[in-house]
């Protein structure tokens, strides 16, 4: 096509055509003819007859073949070749055409396929080709569901593309679907389907597909994600809240809605300042202001401790994390919020655990200073105690002095349960239970309690004749009376009146069930009053709290009436609390009444009877010498023989020097330098049929009660009398080693 082009290009170049070249080829023949013509006409001579005779055949064939060319050449070539010339355009013009529609099937960037009735392919561009990995002419007239439909979908592909073409089925123009490569890989593509119709039957179909494979794992990946940051979204503890530079709230979680007490989907397109306490609103919308202008924040990424506000109006404290990003042009902030409510609960909890531990840490060396103290002034009494008594022997019957040396015995006894009241304030000692008479123990206490509390407060107490009985520890019962007579000391600064009640009561079910804690039974019922300053409910809910004190600091612990509750508690009672600031603060207190006889402690320290010795040898060892003294002389007056010793060294050496004769070894649980059971062990060691009989105080004997226990042996507590300390010397003698208090 293109040498018949470059030599049509020749001839118009000469200006010649193919009718100008004929006819000037003819007129040239013909003139030549003419010219031979002439020469033989006029030199006839010149050939013979035969060779004129066939010259002239030759020019008359000649001369024919002249006049009949044209003749051809119009008649039978010329219509001939205008056909020709035509077709020719025709399929030039054909060709180019198709040479074009192929160079735009190629350039299309979609995959273009055509395919026949039967299914095979009739036409496929270059991108076609390249999806299926295959060259033109291996594709077109193969069957497209044999050869590039995945096996597990080609049956069904196949018969729906058969009802397709005969028209019994839905026509899909879009849809999506599977191939396979040459190489076995499949794709998937986008298919925009035609139907092809001719003569107004199908004659097959052609679809545009674009390779969608990338696309769908993308969109499956941005779907995957997006349900992973919804599960993580929606389901973190914190709430997450996303606004715009408008201050409105675009989204959030469900945490967030519920953090500020919105219902669900409420939250959204709220203003993010009404999630914010009045102080905060103006700092933030400054804040943002001069974000938006100048760029520049000063928040982001720090974590913050602010306060928001609920819906219900709740200010609450929060843990703030900012960020911002931007979509779309746009400016968007994401706060990452969260309540820190327990933990704040958690901290003031922490630092108030830390001052309880810090006080009880005080507390537990004010105990062991306490034990210290009441070790030595008990010691002291102890010698006072016994030299009265002594001196009181000496004494007629008669004698005026005689009252004054009961007065002497009295207040030691009352210095002996203070110490006991110290013991157990600071170190919790155990309850020595008996039956009590509650109106004697506090009858017992008025002294004290008029002493403690000042001139300008009046004691009255209206005490039940006929009250039950408790089964309680008599320690115990007087703290309860002197913590709260302290309270209310402590209530009327000015002065005024502490009213004491005891009386029976019998509770049934119902009252029961309106009273907190109470129980149906028979209790002895104290109430103690006073004409104070009162307190408010508040206060009322938090006084039995350990700790808990309205005084000024260094003035209370705030252990007074969380010891009274303890001791209540512990002895099955309970106590209520009321007050107003007109009438002051009532404390009602409910005992287990106890109303059998049986078991009721019998207290003979002070029987007459006289104990007496038949010379039994004592090896007595205390650290004060007053108390070795006393209970010396004490012993010795009474017919026994007494060596003392002040430590553990001195009272070994006496009982080498006396060959170990002794009958009964007195001892103070603490000794200087040394263990008491050691120096048992040691005697016991040289000697198995020693009686042992210990001496301290209370919280000194409980200290060792576990090792004691073990050993079975009987003990004495100090401040002894002078009855008592005989009694424990003839019961740990006559008897044989039992544990058990003296």
């Amino acid at each position: 096509m293109r040498e018949r082009e470059a030599g049509q290009s020749v001839w118009k170049q000469i200006h010649l055509t193919p009718v100008r070249a004929l006819v000037i080829c003819a007129s040239l023949i013909f003139i030549a003819e003419m010219f031979v013509m002439f020469v033989f006409f006029f030199f006839p001579v010149v050939f013979s007859p035969a060779e004129t005779a066939v010259t002239r055949s030759i020019l008359d064939a000649t001369f024919l073949v002249i006049l009949l060319v044209p003749m051809l050449y119009f008649f039978i070539y010329r219509p001939l070749h205008i056909v020709i010339r035509e077709r020719m355009k025709a399929e030039d013009a054909l060709r180019e055409e198709t040479e074009k529609e192929e160079r735009y099937l190629d350039i299309a960037g979609v995959m273009l396929v055509a395919l026949d009735t039967s299914g095979r392919v009739t036409l496929i561009n270059r991108k076609g080709c390249e999806i299926l990995g295959c060259a033109g002419e291996d594709v077109v007239g193969k069957d497209w569901f044999e050869c590039f439909v995945p096996e597990r979908i080609r049956a069904d592909k196949r018969q729906v593309f058969s009802r397709l073409v005969m028209g019994s089925a839905p026509f899909d123009e879009f849809y999506e679907d599977f191939i396979r490569r040459k190489d076995g890989v499949e794709k998937i593509i986008r298919w925009h389907r035609r139907l092809l119709v001719e003569d107004g039957r199908s004659v097959g179909t052609l679809s545009s597909g674009e390779d969608v494979t990338e696309r769908r794992a993308t969109l499956t990946a941005l779907a995957e994600s997006e349900v992973r940051y919804r599960l993580v979204h929606n389901s973190a503890f914190d709430a997450i809240i996303i606004s715009d530079a408008r201050d409105n709230v675009m989204e959030c979680n469900p945490s967030a809605e519920k953090v500020f007490g919105y219902e669900p989907g409420s939250l959204v397109g709220t203003p993010l300042t009404g999630l914010m306490p009045e102080p905060y609103r103006e700092r933030h919308s400054k804040a943002l202001a001069r974000f938006l202008e100048t760029g520049v924040s000063t928040v982001q990424g720090r974590v913050l401790e602010l306060e928001g506000l609920r819906r219900n109006g709740e200010v609450f404290p929060i843990e703030l994390i900012l960020s911002r990003f931007t979509l779309g042009g746009q400016v968007y902030f994401t706060g990452t919020i969260r309540d820190i409510t327990e933990r704040r609960h958690a901290e003031r909890e922490r630092v108030a655990m830390q001052s309880k531990l810090a006080q009880s840490q005080k507390m537990e060396a004010i105990g062991r200073l306490a034990g210290g103290i009441a070790h030595d002034f008990n010691n002291i009494l102890t010698a006072i105690r016994g030299n009265a008594e002594l001196a009181m022997d000496d004494l007629g019957p008669d004698s005026p002095v005689r009252e004054r040396f009961d007065e002497i015995i009295q207040s030691i006894l009352t210095a002996s349960k203070l110490t006991r009241q110290l013991l157990l304030f600071s170190r919790g000692q155990s309850r020595e239970v008996a039956l009590l008479d509650i109106n004697q123990t506090i009858e017992n206490l008025l002294n004290l309690i008029r002493r403690l509390i000042g001139d300008d407060i009046t004691v009255e107490t209206v005490f039940d004749p006929a009250l039950w009985t408790v089964r309680a520890d008599e320690g115990t019962i007087e703290q309860v009376v002197m913590n709260l007579a302290v309270n209310a000391r402590d209530a009327m600064p000015d002065g005024g009146t502490l009213d004491i009640t005891t009386g029976n009561v019998t509770i049934g079910d119902t009252e029961a069930a309106s009273m907190p804690e109470a129980r149906p039974g028979r209790f002895v019922r104290v109430i103690v009053k006073d004409t104070g300053m009162g307190m408010d409910s508040l206060l009322q809910e938090h006084i039995f709290e350990p700790f808990f004190t309205t005084k000024e600091p260094g003035k209370g612990t705030g252990l007074g009436l969380s010891v009274v509750y303890g001791i209540v508690k512990r002895q099955g009672g309970w106590i209520t609390v009321s007050s107003s600031s007109a009438s002051g603060t009532v404390f009602d207190i409910y005992l287990p009444a106890f109303v059998s006889e049986e078991g009721l402690k019998v207290r003979d320290e002070e029987a007459d009877y006289v104990w007496r010795g038949k010379g039994e040898r004592i090896l007595f060892v205390d650290i004060d010498p007053m108390v070795r003294q006393m209970t010396r002389k004490a012993l010795s007056d009474r017919g026994y023989v007494v060596f003392d010793a002040e430590d553990e060294k001195t009272a070994l050496d006496i009982f080498e020097r006396e060959g170990g004769r002794f009958q009964l070894l007195l001892s103070d649980v603490v000794l200087p330098g040394s263990s008491v059971l050691k120096l048992v062990d040691g005697l016991l060691g040289r000697s198995p049929g020693l009686r042992i009989l210990l001496t301290g105080t209370f919280m000194e004997i409980k200290s060792k009660r576990l090792a004691l226990s073990e050993t079975g042996f009987r003990y004495l507590q100090k401040p002894y009398s002078l009855n008592g300390l005989l009694r424990a010397v003839a019961g740990s003698i006559e008897h044989t080693k039992g544990k058990g208090k003296a």
